[in-house]
């Protein structure tokens, strides 16, 4: 193996049959973890590009996983729906060569199992956790009798155009139709389709990406911010399985003042934090080139069964954090783990926890705080985070953003749910209706936030044709994400909040919640005027000034922005403080006083003896994975290594790059 750690990034060559080869080990290490992940190829020219994809998708086909080309020429990203309803006509089922879509996916399903198909699908689905619309409409196509399957297409068809079909031809138990906001649910949830009709999985090609540079300037931030939030939540919880996204371009998309080198998280999360060769199956980033070198890689096969620690070094390779036992790749863990505990305690005899945790890029704030989630769930209490990426910035208007506080949340239950997976389980049945429906009772007859808002769900239940669909939607805040962000409807979307603590407490036994704020500099980092950060800081007001019982807050973002926000605190929150509109839940002053008074909580660096543990949990974890693989210069590896890269997270993914090269040499 040649190459060191330290060297210059963004140069990991490689030919067509090596990428052909990383994809098969990939696409058998996705299938055997459940994982998903997104890679980049830098291809020399169109034609080079056309040729990597028509052998990628053969290699992927004859591995059983379905496959989707899109060009995101003709389908950008900043059109997330749109781009997903591209990928459901265009995918090709192994075994064939032409795309025929999802409906011609179910037709050949159909057509091998005959009468049994809609229970076979059923029973995969529920394995698969495949349960949301796109799981309903595929039932109803399956369920069609005598094979009429009319009135399913047409249901099908008006979900993709993002439209409610005409009332005969509705399958009820489809909830929303596909929406931007709804898209990157749907496209995880077709991953599971795909494996519920008995595919290993999904390769999703993005082509032409080298057009993306050229978009207006607003349509290329959001298209890089949905490609960001596929690289950091597509593989999270309740998230894609089996599924690799590979998005191609020429020179346009990786160089240049409007590539992808212009947003500094996404560079730091793709770029290559070693040069070792041969580059292994996870390199998040590779340069085609035109000729061979003669690098040999090991035989392709299935990896031993270990899917949770094979899917930690899968995410680590790729620059995120594990999110299976966090805590085994923690250093200073009792350190950690004391402070969690002080944590706990503060809240429960104060009532309520607020804290700031601050470092740069890439020190480990978004690991330390999912050791604290871990340790929350471990607790029984649940955990919420407020991921604040540039499309999710109406910070502002909690009921745009209430819908994704939710979907980001984790249940300490089987199978750790989001809060929008339960309230589907609550609402499609009758019977559980009605349990409900009995719980909405209970918590009405008292007073406050949450007795208002379930008072509001029985009213809206009692009028409604279908109860479930009702509550579902009330529960989810589907309805108030075309509202404004006035006071009415500001209140409405925070007591749904307070119904969602009260009803886990009381149906789940579930304690007070952990809120987790991450990524809070895009406040100040995005171009946010004045008058926009102040009304997000009203609601960050809501979330941080005490308004919600037992609730644990943790807001991290770099030193920087946390300097900006608490300097601009005292003018912006003392005129959202004298705003008609300020709602007293949004407690301005007290979260004034908060960032005046707290002292953050900086993200410290590791010790010498620390920094060496973390390498030797790499090494026992990659182990534990691959299996013993013999590296003579190991120790200078970890040397080199540790002077090179001042951040826990590069350090990590550094070595797990040499490790990963090195055993894929064989």
């Amino acid at each position: 193996m040649t190459g060191q750690t330290g060297a210059k990034t963004g140069t990991s060559a490689t030919t067509l049959d090596e990428e052909a080869a990383r994809l098969e080990q990939a696409l058998l290490d996705m299938s055997s973890c459940e994982g998903a992940s997104v890679v980049l190829v830098h291809c020399p020219s169109a034609s080079r590009e056309r040729a990597l994809l028509r052998e990628l998708g053969v290699r992927a086909r004859g591995r059983r996983f379905a496959t989707a080309e899109v060009s995101l020429r003709e389908h950008g990203l900043e059109t997330p729906d749109g781009l997903v309803r591209e990928v459901l006509a265009r995918l090709v089922p192994p075994g064939e060569n032409r795309p025929c879509g999802l409906p011609g996916m179910l037709d050949r399903f159909r057509e091998r199992h005959g009468k049994r198909a809609a229970d076979l699908f059923d029973e995969a689905a529920r394995a698969q956790d495949a349960g949301g619309d796109l799981t309903a409409l595929c039932r109803g196509f399956l369920r069609a009798e005598d094979g009429d399957t009319t009135a399913a297409r047409r249901a099908y068809t008006a979900w993709c155009d993002g439209v409610e079909p005409p009332r005969k031809f509705r399958n009820r138990e489809v909830r929303r139709a596909l929406s931007e906001r709804t898209a990157q649910r749907a496209l995880s949830e077709l991953s599971r389709v795909v494996r519920a009709l008995g595919h290993q999985g999904l390769l999703l090609m993005l082509a032409e990406g080298d057009a993306l540079p050229s978009r207006t300037e607003r349509q290329r931030e959001k298209a890089y911010t949905v490609l960001r939030e596929l690289v950091d939540n597509f593989d999270g919880s309740g998230g894609a399985a089996a599924t690799r996204v590979i998005l191609t371009g020429r020179s346009p998309l990786f160089e240049g003042p409007t590539s992808i080198q212009s947003v500094v998280p996404l560079r730091m999360r793709l770029e290559i934090p070693s040069a070792a060769e041969p580059a292994p199956p996870h390199r998040s980033w590779t340069t085609l080139v035109g000729q061979g070198n003669g690098r040999r890689h090991r035989r392709i096969a299935a990896p031993d069964e270990r899917p949770r620690a094979l899917r930690n070094l899968i995410r680590i390779s790729e620059g995120l954090p594990p999110v299976d036992r966090v805590t085994q790749m923690s250093v200073g863990q009792e350190r950690l783990d004391r402070t969690i505990s002080r944590l706990f305690e503060v809240v429960k005899r104060a009532g309520s926890f607020f804290s700031v945790l601050v470092g740069e890029y890439g020190s480990g704030k978004t690991h330390l705080m999912m050791h604290l989630a871990e340790r929350a769930l471990e607790d029984r209490r649940p955990v919420f985070w407020l991921n604040l990426e540039r499309t999710n910035i109406d910070l502002g208007n909690p009921a745009r953003h209430l819908y994704r506080f939710l979907e980001s949340s984790e249940l300490p239950m089987r199978g750790r749910p989001n809060v929008l997976a339960l309230a589907a389980r609550w609402t499609r049945s009758t019977a559980a209706i009605n349990s409900l429906r009995a719980r909405l009772g209970e918590v009405a007859e008292g007073s406050g936030e949450a007795a208002a808002a379930a008072r509001k769900a029985l009213r809206i239940a009692e009028g409604a044709r279908d109860p479930g669909f009702a509550l579902e939607n009330f529960l989810a805040g589907a309805d108030l994400e075309a509202r404004p962000g006035d006071a009415s409807y500001r209140r409405d979307a925070y007591r749904r909040i307070f119904l969602w603590f009260e009803l886990l407490a009381r149906a789940e036994e579930i304690r007070g919640p952990v809120i987790l704020i991450d990524e809070a500099e895009n406040l100040y980092s995005s171009g946010l005027p004045p008058a926009s950060r102040r009304t997000s800081l009203r609601s960050l007001a809501f979330y941080c000034g005490g308004a919600l019982p037992g609730a644990c807050v943790i807001m991290a973002m770099t030193p920087p922005a946390f300097e900006s926000m608490k300097a601009e605190a005292r003018d912006l929150l003392e005129e959202a403080s004298d705003m008609d509109t300020t709602l007293d839940l949004e407690n301005v002053a007290r979260f004034r006083r908060s960032l005046w008074g707290l002292k953050p909580e900086p993200v410290k660096p590791l010790s010498a003896a620390e920094r060496k543990e973390l390498c030797e949990r790499v090494r026992r974890m990659h182990r534990s994975v691959r299996g013993p693989h013999a590296i003579e210069d190991w120790d200078d590896r970890v040397s080199r290594a540790v002077r090179a890269h001042a951040s826990p997270r590069t350090l990590v993914r550094a070595l797990v790059d040499e490790l990963e090269a090195a055993w894929w040499a064989g």
